[in-house]
């Protein structure tokens, strides 16, 4: 019985100390590090209308004749669009709270988006006139402009297993001015003597007030505010190097208060009689029509009063407005560890149609990652991007991609053909310790040697 009673307490004394070490150890364990970080930077402009040639002809000045026009036009789909984006933005992650695996995550920056669309038909009788428009409807449906500068900053929570995100963004629009034509037409007789218009328009600015000759102050502006959800959604596979991202950003709504700018154009007139009547000074007996003729125009005796066609207000009513929401998803796939193949595809910040990107990159080392893409949608027609990342720390990744690279020899026979350019600086910092990182050149272990696939050995009979 004795025997049996020291084997007890020597039992019980090795499972205390035991667990005692393992607390030990269990206090010794690093806490997890700091999340993920980035700073970026981008600019791009692009249109489906206007190559860099023609633009830089028409800036030079001189004389354009119709068939440089022409050729222009000729080249122009039915509806024409120009944008352009400018912004940076500051993201950051801390540490785990407490013992959860979930971190405070957030991000802060500032943009201006430009957004342009038009009629080839409104374009045409701009710049040529409508000698060959005569008898047929042009349309003016979409034609519009949008200008925006916002800031946003959002916070929210980050997995560190799973690195998925969710935020809760506050957009403030510091400026705004848009201007449309929802419905519009106008169409003239092949004899030139009859004539229809249809305009529904308007125009709306974040001003109080029209600025006069004392000059624009900023007091004048009336900012609107919104709020959306943002985040991200990465699903790795565990039996294929595969990996899918999706990153979803101010989904939401603004709200635009009242006080500001509105001007609206919703009227119609049919007419007969457009012949120009100076024939009866020359020749007896010969009449005009008794509709409104250009000698009216001439003389002021339409009728029509100018208040009648238009309305200007400076107290519009509040609106409710959609925040411009951009949605990414990306598809990395790696057959082999320094080869990649990438996918991705984009929407929203005021783009008329998605954006499609599909590519190739090699990693070549620990330290570096190039690769070349074919982008198409968006704002323009298809055209090269070239990207590079470079490990500059053992925690930080410096990533440059230029969009359309010889868009940016302005000027040059390189350049003519191209319809736009664009350029995105990025500088990101690694997930310390604790944290799962993403599948490419940030899963580089750069204290060993770099990953190598398993070589085929020859079979022989012995094996």
């Amino acid at each position: 019985m004795k025997a049996l009673q020291q084997i007890l307490i020597w039992t019980a004394l090795l499972w205390v100390r035991a667990a005692t070490a393992q607390d030990l150890v269990a206090d010794l364990t690093p806490p997890a590090e700091r999340g993920a970080a980035s700073f970026e930077v981008w600019a791009n402009q692009r249109t489906n209308a206007f190559t860099s040639g023609f633009v830089h002809t028409a800036q030079q000045g001189g004389f354009l004749s119709r068939e440089f026009l022409q050729d222009m036009l000729d080249a122009h789909p039915v509806l024409g669009g120009m944008g352009g984006q400018v912004g940076w933005s500051k993201r950051f992650s801390t540490r785990p709270l407490g013992d959860g695996p979930w971190a405070l995550t957030g991000a802060f920056g500032s943009e201006v988006l430009v957004s342009a669309l038009w009629r080839r038909d409104l374009l045409e009788l701009g710049l040529i006139g409508n000698a060959n428009h005569t008898g047929r409807v042009d349309v003016f449906n979409g034609t519009g402009m949008r200008v925006g500068a916002f800031n946003r900053v959002s916070l929210g929570i980050e997995h560190k297993d799973t690195r998925q995100r969710v935020e809760l963004s506050l957009v403030q629009r510091l400026a705004g001015v848009e201007w449309g034509i929802p419905n519009g037409s106008f169409w003239v007789s092949e004899g030139a003597d009859s004539m229809e218009v249809n305009m529904q328009a308007y125009g709306v600015a974040s001003l109080d007030a029209f600025p006069d000759t004392s000059g624009f102050a900023f007091s004048q502006i009336l900012p609107a505010y919104g709020v959306g959800l943002s985040g991200s959604l990465p699903l790795t596979s565990e039996l294929f190097p595969i990996q899918f991202l999706v990153d979803f950003q101010d989904v939401g709504v603004m709200w635009e208060r009242g006080g500001g700018l509105i001007a609206a154009v919703d009227t119609g007139f049919a007419t007969t009689g457009l012949a120009v009547p100076f024939t009866q000074y020359f020749t007896e007996g010969l009449g005009t029509s008794d509709g409104l003729t250009w000698q009216d125009v001439a003389d002021g005796t339409t009728g029509i009063e100018p208040d009648s066609l238009y309305f200007v207000s400076d107290s519009a009513f509040g609106r409710m407005l959609m925040l411009p929401t951009k949605i990414q998803a990306n598809l990395h796939w790696w057959p082999s560890p320094d080869v990649q193949v990438r996918a991705t595809a984009r929407a929203g910040a005021w783009m008329p149609e998605p954006e499609f990107t599909f590519g190739v990159g090699w990693i070549p080392g620990k330290r570096l990652a190039f690769g070349v893409d074919y982008r198409t949608g968006g704002w323009g027609g298809g055209r090269p991007v070239m990207w590079l990342e470079c490990r500059v720390t053992k925690k930080r990744i410096l990533s440059i991609e230029v969009d359309d690279p010889a868009g940016w020899m302005w000027g040059s026979e390189a350049a003519a053909n191209t319809y736009g350019r664009g350029v995105r600086f990025s500088l990101r910092r690694i997930p310390g310790a604790g944290w799962t990182r993403f599948m490419g050149l940030s899963n580089r272990d750069l204290r060993g040697p770099a990953p190598v696939a398993p070589l085929k050995l020859p079979q022989s009979s012995s094996q």
